[in-house]
Formats: structure tokens, sequence, C-alpha cells
């Protein structure tokens, strides 16, 4: 089979398969709508097959730009194809589908220079052709274009379209500090690693400033939407969907099912707040800490006020589809009503605004005019407009409902049922005006990051009210630095990676990692604590203090804990003063397995005979042996003494006994300056290199 019967089969594959879904989508179209096929947020929801294409730099004199129309054939069906192909065999969502299909139509730039139109005739030289043409025009996200064109030009090879193998390759570095590597001899240790990714300080103590004392109602609910941003950790569209029954309470509840309260009589709770994640789509519920539940109460409780006239009017909207407003078609409505709804500080912007669009007035009133200025004086006086057509004009311009719809097309969230709205041009902080009250949107993550001052050209927060960095610099946070500071908190609390992942709605673990920015000292400080003991005695206390605490986890933690829920805290302590020095101590943290023999045949008890146990001299090492012996002894009395025999008291007595006659050996010796080895007969785990028949790791 020649390579053009390759493409030809793939092509009528992936085409048979798209058309046995429920798309509604046209395969021949030049313009995909993905809303029921693939999930997205926001009203971005068009794969273009196009082959004019937007460079906003200047290209090489040597190209020439394809003109618009649609992708020739059999180019723009393999491109079709593509898109069916990677979404069914890697799941991947609708932006990196809609990022695959813009870099084949800048493939096809190359393609188009050289009057060619099959995917069979690409070589290695059109996709280096196509990484220079970025450079050229200084496209900042070079290094994602050119592992998508890898990725497209991987599959050419893997279904050989080609008559030779292309294999492409480029040398491009990512910016990103994920893909870089730091040898630990080039690190400062307390230099914080993405410590871009992280809000500063003054940034955060400026946005308190700002939530605290809001200037209107329209920035007050940017302002609570960026609240629960902060409070929950989660990504802005996550933020930003969030539904208008979100706030959640379940009573705390004991063991035994029963809920419980507190010494006053009232019951605890766990408080939530219920969202939808970006990533698999998924309902949740992000439980708060109660250091974030007054913020994000206050932020749910505000946004449920600010809101309600906005959501009055979309439910209206959505109960009649095909109307703006409750006005008749034939009912006449003058312009000085119609400022109320379009937002229009004077009548004569508004009669030049739908001229312009072109509306038409019935007749002029003359009961009401303007002054064009003060020095002018010349009048303008109001108009009356039929109502439908003005309906019929702002139909035309109505934004799309982002409905949230589920990848079966099933609709989850409407738009009135999203907690934060507002009516559009309501964040025109310079210019007040024309905020239209008939058009109701949720709050585009754009403007969020346009107030945290990371878009040029956009007013922020900060710069309303003169708050800089400490240099004096713009302040700029983007929407994602709450959630990398956040979980950088719940590292340096030492939650664990699970823990973390379940708080931030992570599904990937391994994912983690880029978003806990510590220093390497933060890193290791638990480490440094181990190794900077003055004695032993400091270690043993400490880890006695950490099974307490339950900081450090095991068998000795649980049966601590379970002997001092049972028989009460002198049985525990006794329990943890005989069996406390038994635990490992490496210098990665006191635990209760040794994990360097995997596992201790000995269980830990080296008084048992161990091999490898020795005296010193160690400072308070007798006083040590004399309080084992004495917990020992007390142990074994009243175990001796208990009448109801329980099952397997004969071991454990057995095994005190031979602990007793150990310890009691071990202080019969005088140890010198040489350690002195207790029981030269008892089994060693690990032989001396001189006994090994191989090596191990």
């Amino acid at each position: 089979m020649d390579v053009n019967q390759q493409l030809e089969t793939f092509i009528n594959t992936e085409r048979k398969i798209f058309n046995s879904l429920n798309t509604k989508i046209d395969w021949d179209s030049e313009r995909w709508d993905v809303e029921d096929w693939l999930f997205h947020r926001g009203k971005d929801k068009y794969l273009v097959f196009n082959a004019a294409l937007r460079i906003s730099g200047k290209i090489p004199n040597s190209l020439n730009l394809p003109k618009k129309g649609q992708l020739p054939h059999p180019y723009i069906d393999f491109v079709k194809a593509l898109v069916v192909y990677f979404r069914r065999t890697k799941g991947i969502g609708y932006m990196a589908l809609r990022n695959c299909v813009i870099e084949c139509r800048r493939l096809y730039i190359i393609l188009y220079n050289r009057k060619e139109r099959s995917p069979a005739q690409l070589t290695r030289w059109h996709f280096e052709e196509t990484i220079l043409l970025l450079k050229a025009i200084g496209y900042k996200n070079l290094f994602d274009a050119a592992t998508c064109l890898k990725t497209i030009a991987d599959l050419i090879d893997l279904k050989k379209f080609t008559p030779s193998p292309i294999d492409f390759n480029h040398g491009i570095k990512s910016g990103n500090r994920y893909y870089h590597y730091d040898s630990i001899k080039s690190t400062d240790i307390n230099e914080r690693t993405g410590n871009d990714k992280l809000p500063s300080f003054e940034a955060l103590k400026a946005y308190a400033v700002c939530t605290n004392n809001p200037i209107d109602d329209n920035e007050e609910i940017l302002l609570r939407t960026i609240d629960l941003l902060i409070a929950m950790g989660l990504r802005g569209n996550e933020v930003t969907f969030i539904p208008y029954d979100c706030w959640t309470e379940e009573p705390l509840m004991d063991k035994k099912g029963k809920k419980v309260r507190d010494l006053h009589g009232n019951l605890l709770v766990n408080v939530g707040i219920r969202y939808y994640a970006e990533k698999q789509f998924q309902p949740r519920i992000h439980w708060l800490a109660n250091q974030d539940i007054p913020l994000a109460k206050r932020a749910v409780n505000r946004l449920k006020v600010l809101t309600a006239e906005a959501r009055e009017v979309l439910l209206w909207q959505e109960a009649n589809p095909c109307k703006i407003w409750k006005y008749d078609k034939q009912e006449l409505i003058s312009d000085v009503q119609m400022k109320t709804f379009l937002g229009f500080n004077r009548i004569i912007y508004l009669q030049g605004y739908l001229r312009r669009h072109g509306v038409t007035p019935v007749k002029t009133d003359k009961s009401y005019f303007e002054y064009r200025s003060e020095k002018s004086r010349d009048v303008f006086y109001s108009k009356i407009y039929r109502a439908g057509d003005v309906e019929d004009f702002l139909l035309s311009i109505k934004p799309d409902s982002i409905n949230l719809k589920s990848e079966d097309g099933h609709i989850v969230l409407k738009t009135s049922e999203i907690l934060p709205l507002r009516f559009q041009g309501s964040f025109r902080f310079k210019r007040k005006a024309n905020t239209f009250k008939v058009f109701v949107e949720s709050i585009p993550l754009q403007k969020i990051n346009g107030a945290l001052g990371s878009i040029p050209g956009a007013e922020s927060i900060f710069e309303r009210r003169n708050l800089t960095e400490a240099d004096g610099s713009k302040i700029k946070m983007t929407s994602h630095q709450p959630r990398h500071w956040r979980n950088t908190l719940y590292e340096l609390a030492g939650m664990s990676n699970v823990q973390q992942a379940l708080a931030m709605g992570r599904q990937n673990l391994t994912q983690n990692k880029s978003y806990q920015h510590t220093t390497t000292k933060e890193k290791t400080k638990l480490h440094q604590d181990f190794l900077g003991f003055d004695s032993v005695k400091d270690k043993v206390t400490f880890l006695r203090d950490g099974v307490r605490n339950k900081s450090i986890l095991g068998e000795i933690t649980e049966t601590y804990h379970h002997l001092k829920a049972k028989h009460g805290l002198e049985t525990a302590d006794t329990f943890l003063n005989t069996h406390g020095l038994a635990i490992h101590l490496t210098p990665f943290g006191g635990c209760t397995h040794d994990f360097s023999q995997s596992p201790c045949k000995k269980h830990l008890q080296c008084w048992n005979g161990c091999g490898h146990l020795h005296r010193t001299n160690a400072p308070g090492e007798t006083e040590r042996i004399k309080e084992q012996l004495r917990s020992s002894e007390s142990i074994l009395k009243k175990m001796k003494s208990d009448s109801t025999k329980p099952y397997g008291q004969d071991v454990w007595v057995k095994d005190l006994e031979m602990k007793i006659k150990n310890l009691k050996k071990a202080l019969k010796l005088n140890p010198s300056s040489t350690p002195i080895q207790l029981f030269p007969d008892g089994k060693e785990i690990t032989k001396p290199i001189s006994k090994r028949r191989n090596s191990s790791v």
C-alpha cells in the first residue's frame, strides 16, 4: 500500500468514526462548532480549518500568506482526521486540539509557498521552516508550538504517510522552570524554587487593602470572586463557574456515627464549597479550613446580594429566549427610558449608537431635550423608538449563554445558576458608562487577571489605589498564583501528598511537586532536626513526642494511642518507655520500620539478642538501660498478676523475661572507649563485606 492509500484509509476510518458520534457537526464544514462534542469553557468553541491565519508579527519577505478560504483537499481532511484520532486515542481536550489545528494551519503556509497541498509531501524541511517562521514573528510560546509539531510529525511517521520518515526533532528549550535542572551544588539553600509563580508579600498586603475597601458594587463583585480564588486555591475557570447553591455544611461525626458537639453543646460541622473541576469535569466539594471560612462565607453571601438584579434579568430571559425585556414589540419607548438599560450618560450618545446600527426612531419628543454643550447650546430632542426594532438589534448582538455542559452534551449548569455574574460592561472602571443591563454574563478569567495586574493596558485594583511593590514597580498577580501559594503552604505545614492532592482537587499526585515552591533548607529541615540533636536522649525525646502527637506514623504510634484510649495514659506511656527506644533512627526521620534492612527480622526489638547491638560509653546510656529494665519488670509483674490470662500472654511473658535477662547482662558490662558487642552469638542481620558472597544494594 503506497503513502496515498495509507493516507486515504486513515482519513476514511476517522471520518467514519466521527460520523458515528452524536456531534451535530458536518464533516465538510469549514468551522466545527464543538459545543455538543468537546467539553469547553467560555465563548471559544470552534475548530477552524481556514487557510488564512492571523499573524501578529512581521513575516519574512520570502513568504506569502494563503488567501481566505478553507484548507485544500486532501490536507483539510487530514487535519480533521488528526483531530478525531488524537481525541479518541489520547483523550486530549478542546484547547489542545485547537492548538493542533493552528499548528497544522501554520504548516500549510510552508506548503502553500511551494504550491503543495498533500500531507504526503511533507518533509522535515517543512517543519523546520515553520519553526523559523515562528521565530521570525517573535512567537512567545515557541516551545509549545514546536512540541505540538513534533507530535504531528511522529504520527505521520507512525502511520507512514510520507515516502521517507520525517524524523523531526527540535532543540528549543522551554522557558518554564519545570523543564530545567539545577544541580544541588549550584542551588542556594535559601532560594525558593518557582518564586515567580508565587504572589509577593507586598501583593498580598495590597490585596487585603483592596478587598476590604471596594470602590463600588461592580468592583466588589470582582473582589469577592477573587476572594474565593484565594480561599479555595482553585483554578481560575473553576471559580468563575461556582454554582449559586455552592455552600454546604455537614455535621462532624464520631466513629460511632454520632454528631460531635463542642463544650457549649453546639454542633461541629465541616464547611465546604461545591464546584466543578476543570479537569475530568467532576462535581466536587472543597472543604474549607477554619481560617478560610470567614473569607469564603463573606464572598458567597455578598455575591448573592450583588448579583441579585443581574440574576433576575437572566432568569426572565432564559424563560423567554426570544426576548430581551418585558416591552411588547409594538410598544413605543423613548431614549430617556432606554438610558436605564443601556447605560448611556446622554441621549445624544444613545441616539448616535442606535443610528450607527440601523435603528431609526418613530418620532421626535420635544418634551425633553439636551444641549450639545454649554458653549454651542445646540438642542437635541428626545426620540421615540419602537421597542421591537431595538429588541431585534439587541438580540443580534446578545452574547451566547455559557451553559456548562458535560462531554455527553448534558447541561449541568445554566448561566443563571452561576454564582459570580455581572452586567456586560460593568467592569469598565475608567469609563462607567455603557453598562448594558440587558446582557448578563459570567465573569471572564481575563477580567480577573486584568484586575490583578497581569494584563497590559488594563487598570488593576492596585493601580486604582496607587499600591505598588516594595521597589515601586507595578504589582502583577495572575489567577493561578494563589493556587501555587496555597499548595506551598500545605507543603510547609507538613501535609502529605495525598492530602495536598485532595485539597487542591488534583487527581495526579505527581503534579504536587510543580506547586511546592519550598527552599532546599525548608525541604531538609526535618532531616536537619534529626541530625542536630546534642545527645541520644534528645533524639529519643523527639521520637516519643512524635509518637504522642502522631507526627511519626507506624505500628508503635497506633498501639500507643490504642492503649491510651483503652487503658489510660499511664499504661500507654509505660509501653512507649519500653518500646520507644526501638524506633529505628535514620537521617531521614524517625520510623517504626527499618527500611535499610527491609524488613528487620528482629522486628526492631534489639534487646532480643540482636548481633548488631553494642554498649558504648555514651553519656546517659547506663541510666536508659536501667530505666528500660524497670519498665520491663513492671510490665512483667502486671502481666503475671492478670487473672484473665488473655490469649498470647505466655508469648509476651517469655519475650519480656528474655529482654530483662539481656538488659541485666548489658548492665554488668563496663564499656570503655571501644564499643562492646552485647550478643556475640546473636544473628547478624547485615553481614560484613568479608562474609558476603556477592554485593547487594
